[in-house]
């Protein structure tokens, strides 16, 4: 169950996000061709957003992001007053803390896959018009 609500909302999101780009568009007032094509981009702007956002959290699972994550931490600690209360005394201890802590990023990049995917099949009835 909780799997299926992380893709439910994660879908939710990207059809506002779709039928907000086609009022941005003005859609509503075309057809044929000229639809096709805003539908196209109307997919293909959540579908390479959301998918983006999941390779993102997939590169900081792998710790991509750790060392610079660290170093603002270290840079908040010392303008502290009491200096010696530090939540993590070297980078090891933060890197250890931090194993734990890993976010699912699979339902992002499927949705952003079928959003791109749904994209490109309106794209080739637009270019078949």
């Amino acid at each position: 169950m909780k799997n299926s609500t992380k893709y439910l909302v994660t879908i939710c999101i990207a059809i506002t996000f779709v039928i907000l780009v086609l009022s941005i568009q003005d859609s509503w007032q075309h057809t044929g061709q000229v639809l096709m094509g805003e539908i196209s981009n109307a997919f293909f702007v959540p579908g390479v957003l959301i998918l983006c956002f999941g390779a993102l959290l997939w590169a900081s699972n792998g710790g991509a992001f750790d060392m610079l994550t660290y170093a603002i931490m270290k840079l908040f600690d010392s303008l502290k007053k009491d200096v010696t209360k530090v939540k993590y005394r070297t980078f090891y201890d933060y890197q250890e803390a931090q194993r734990d802590k890993k976010l699912s990023f699979a339902h992002y990049l499927i949705v952003g896959a079928g959003f791109i995917i749904i994209a490109l099949i309106f794209y080739i009835i637009y270019a078949q018009y």
